[in-house]
């Protein structure tokens, strides 16, 4: 024993001081047992309890008033799933007597106690409308709120259609709803083929014991999809078309296959599709870089020998299918403001190229679409979250101007718009959805030029808008004009498929952007005011249509037009500074362009000094530019 506690003493390591905390609470009794128990604790945890308390009462400050306006970008007011409103970051008007910048703290709300907070992106539409009221709000006003993302199809509702059968439909039935959705899915999309889908259809129709789960998924997918397409309102009382087979398909996710095939590719993309419309953006999202990854690890984003197959309308097949993954989440990423699945140095495969068979589009408009879409992805990266990057904001909009000028004079004919000559193009909903991407993507990257311009005017006192700010200023409302047009008449003509979300959220992305035209005091703004209202009406008829996202679309847009009808009594803004010297009532997003690169609008040099747009400070919107005025 002697020398095992020898040995012990001189094998003794010292002792290390913990950074653990030791609580030692007090004896609750009598009983001596209670005075020699130890409770250790990480002092992570510690801080974590000091954490929170600070920010219960922080919030319990802002509960009863005292907020200042110097809040932070993460919102203290916690809401549930009802619409409630979240105060917005920054909460105060911007002050234009110094340069601003946008700072780095990311801008966060609470949605619910036991969730952690949600991010909001600047290039989210909902962001833009948040950021345009709170130009428009007095300092002695209540701060400015954010509406919370609510209105959408239930995650309960959802799984509990998943869990009961939902019954197959009657062959005519079947084949109905089969058309529909192939003739209105793959005109902007090519995500799977024709005579495959309808030999499996056949073949479930004539077998009565057919059984083929993945297969079976795919076409529940397309009966969701013909079932919206199909339907120009939901009736009270009923389900949103199609969401039944829509839950049926969704057990496909419950498969994590090792190896993937093509049919778990398309079904994601159909579910993506289908989400959108029930305002589910983040599962669209999700959906649509699931499918993307799918896609690479089958080699998808590579060209794959001929000699290995050599099999041309499966080639075709496999890069469409790629392509339109990588649309899907290039656009739903920056309607979202996030990032992308892939990165464009990944992506190896050819764009679509001609082939003759019913299985496939123009592969013109395939290639067109996937140009528009990795713009799209740019303009929001280096404008919206590029703040490693050297370029001031002014080139970044210059850069991704002249990228969609580019796009623009690369179009083939076939696919250029005019109204004009082909009344009936309204009804080309493939041609409709590309023009009005476009005339997104050029507002996407010129709208903080034009709230800029606004908060110049609402400054006290008012500040002329530089003269080389204009064109941009210009663009921006042309084309959100020409996109408030084209949906109207698209709606006139019976050509504008209420329950979509796509069409929506265009009319909603527009009508904030005129509806800050109609307060800038130039030669249109009566007009753009009209054009506000009636968009506005427009959007409130598909809420009542049972549209999802234009009842989260509605309740911003009300809001909008408050504080409109509220900045008119008072009567701040005036004539004197002109936003554009009289922006042309009509127009395309082409002409545009043209006569912004016409004009020399992108050939003006613009001050570096005091331009710090993601610098540290309390920067409260869009910087000050420095515009040469």
């Amino acid at each position: 024993m002697e020398e095992s506690a020898e040995v012990s003493s001189r094998l003794s390591v010292p002792k290390i001081k913990s950074t653990a905390c030791v609580i030692r609470p007090e004896p609750a009794g009598p009983t001596p047992e209670s005075r020699h128990q130890v409770f250790w604790v990480n002092e992570s945890y510690i801080k974590q309890l000091v954490a929170e308390n600070k920010r219960l009462r922080k919030q319990l400050e802002a509960s009863k008033g005292t907020a200042s306006g110097e809040a932070t970008p993460s919102a203290t007011t916690a809401v549930t799933n009802s619409p409630k409103t979240v105060p917005a970051s920054p909460p105060t008007r911007p002050d234009t007597s110094h340069p601003l910048t946008l700072s780095d703290q990311p801008w966060f709300i609470d949605i619910t106690l036991h969730h952690t907070p949600t991010p909001i992106n600047e290039a989210a539409d909902t962001a833009f409308a948040t950021r345009f009221r709170q130009v428009l709000s007095d300092p002695s006003d209540p701060p400015c709120m954010h509406l919370p993302h609510v209105d959408y199809a239930g995650d309960d509702t959802l799984n509990s259609l998943t869990e009961i059968s939902h019954p197959w439909p009657k062959p005519s039935r079947a084949r109905l709803l089969m058309s529909v959705a192939l003739m209105h899915a793959s005109r902007c999309y090519h995500i799977v083929r024709r005579t495959e889908v309808l030999d499996a259809l056949e073949l479930s129709i004539s077998t009565p014991n057919w059984r083929d789960p993945v297969m079976t998924c795919k076409l529940r997918a397309l009966f969701a999809l013909g079932e919206l397409c199909s339907s120009r309102f939901v009736p009270p009382g009923h389900e949103f078309p199609g969401i039944g087979h829509f839950a049926q398909a969704t057990k496909i996710l419950n498969y994590l296959t090792e190896r993937p095939t093509l049919d778990f590719i398309e079904i994601r993309l159909m579910l993506s599709l289908y989400s959108f419309t029930l305002n589910r953006t983040y599962a669209a999202y999700t959906l649509a870089g699931s499918a993307l990854r799918l896609a690479v690890i089958m080699g998808l984003h590579l060209n794959i020998p001929s000699a290995q197959l050599s099999d041309p309308v499966l080639r075709e097949h496999r890069n469409r299918v790629f392509w339109t993954a990588y649309i899907f989440d290039r656009m739903w990423a920056s309607k979202l403001g996030c990032p992308p699945a892939i990165q464009d140095a990944e992506v190896k495969v050819d764009l679509p190229a001609a082939i003759i068979s019913s299985d496939f589009g123009f592969a013109d408009y395939y290639a067109s679409y996937v140009k528009l879409a990795s713009i799209s992805m740019n303009t929001v990266r280096s404008i919206y979250t590029g703040k490693d990057q050297a370029a001031t904001l002014f080139t970044k909009v210059q850069q991704r101007v002249k990228e969609l000028k580019g796009w623009v004079d690369g179009l083939p004919p076939s696919l250029h718009w005019d109204t004009d000559t082909h009344p009936n193009s309204y009804h080309d909903y493939d041609l409709l959805s590309l023009h009005l991407a476009l005339n997104k993507t050029i507002v996407l990257a010129t709208r903080p030029i034009l709230l800029y311009g606004l908060s110049l005017l609402r400054s006290t006192p008012p500040k002329a808008i530089p003269t080389a700010a204009k064109p941009l200023i210009d663009t921006c409302i042309r084309c959100a004009r020409h996109s408030c047009r084209i949906l109207s008449e698209s709606w006139i003509n019976g050509a504008f498929p209420a329950l979509y979300h796509d069409l929506t959220q265009y009319l909603f992305s527009s009508l904030t952007v005129v509806a800050v035209s109609s307060l800038m005091a130039h030669e249109g703004s009566m007009s753009d005011r009209e054009c506000f209202e009636d968009a506005v009406e427009l959007l409130a008829q598909l809420r009542d249509s049972g549209n999802f996202s234009a009842k989260e679309f509605w309740r911003h847009a009300e809001l909008i037009a408050a504080a409109v009808k509220k900045a008119d009594e008072r009567s701040v803004l005036t004539t004197e500074g002109d936003a554009g010297g009289g922006v042309e009532e009509l127009g395309t997003a082409e002409t545009a362009l043209e006569e912004l690169f016409v004009g020399g609008g992108l050939e003006m040099q613009f001050s570096e000094e005091g331009l710090d747009l993601f610098g540290e400070g309390d920067g409260l919107f869009w910087p000050e530019f420095g515009f040469p005025v």
